[in-house]
């Protein structure tokens, strides 16, 4: 019994990692993709205005593994660790020591630019303060481009002088590293931002667009109507002739003579392109047949009865 159990549970952990194979990393949606480009270009605006830093940040590359994996580059950086709550889960912004002390540098009216050696020491009160404001501007660009679908709050938990991954290696989740290089310094900011919280994102950001609604030319339907109401068909009269052998009918030649009863004659459909519109009473006025139409006829889509010999008159 226990080993039919083990059985079914394997089965299914076998359909359970099959489906998730199937699955497109969210890092590698094209949507998702083009949200990041947008928030790394933003960091180069945001850190301007925020630290006086001119700076331009293009996106260097993105990632999606496990959260060891992916936080050991980041490890001897500045690292600001940031708690989810919403996904029950952790973000980390790290980044090069010197990009901190630049930061300080303008802020006391220098250019950022040169600089000595990054001190040894571990960070002041003021410093991990700064270190955290900057942390801030940047995960703020992600958060602001992501608002439109998913909000979430970052509450800091540390600042981390010398970044160490080794927290991490217990977490089985994964994360979205995005890296950032700073092309003035040679200097990268790293954003790594729980998969799984991108993943509410999902089903927003590969919904098909809904197409604008399209605003006609309020004249349109009546020029169209006009346009159509000129358009020129031919009118048949049609009727209904007598009861004939398929024999009978392939002998026919010119001069050959059918007999239609006048009641066959008082009544005929009137037709256009091939379609019974009316029918109604045929006779005589100012020396032309003319058609006194009496009932529309009824269209029946779903009969298809038998089309009797007819004579066009």
């Amino acid at each position: 019994m226990d080993t039919a159990t083990d059985e079914d549970r394997l089965k299914r952990m076998e359909i359970t990692q099959i489906f998730h194979s199937t699955i497109t990393p969210i890092v590698e949606l094209p949507a998702l993709r083009a949200l990041l480009e947008a928030s790394v270009q933003d960091c180069s605006a945001a850190l301007r205005d925020a630290f006086g830093l001119e700076v331009e940040a293009v996106l260097e590359r993105t990632v999606q593994q496990g959260a060891y994996e992916a936080l050991g580059p980041c490890s001897g950086m500045i690292g600001a660790v940031y708690a989810i709550t919403e996904w029950n889960a952790r973000a980390v912004v790290a980044f090069d020591a010197m990009l901190l002390f630049r930061a300080l540098d303008t802020m006391y009216g220098g250019d950022g630019r040169r600089l000595g050696e990054v001190p040894a020491r571990d960070l002041s009160a003021l410093e991990q303060s700064i270190a955290d404001q900057l942390a801030r501007v940047v995960i703020g660009r992600f958060r602001a481009r992501l608002q439109p679908y998913l909000e979430f709050s970052c509450g800091l938990e540390r600042v981390e002088r010398a970044f160490d991954a080794e927290p991490f290696g217990k977490d089985k989740s994964e994360l979205v590293l995005v890296q950032l290089l700073l092309q003035a310094f040679d200097e990268r900011i790293v954003v790594a931002l729980p998969a799984r919280g991108l993943e509410l994102v999902r089903d927003h950001i590969t919904a098909p667009a809904e197409e604008a609604p399209v605003e006609l030319d309020p004249s349109w339907s009546r020029n169209l109507a006009q346009s159509i109401g000129r358009t020129e068909v031919d009118l048949v009269a049609v009727a209904a002739g007598p009861p004939m052998l398929l024999g009978d009918v392939a002998a026919l030649r010119p001069g050959s003579l059918v007999e239609f009863d006048a009641a066959q004659l008082e009544h005929v459909h009137l037709e256009c392109d091939g379609e019974a519109i009316f029918e109604g009473q045929l006779g005589q006025q100012k020396g032309f047949f003319s058609i006194c139409l009496e009932a529309p006829v009824a269209a029946r889509p779903d009969e298809a009865p038998a089309q009797p010999a007819r004579r066009r008159a």
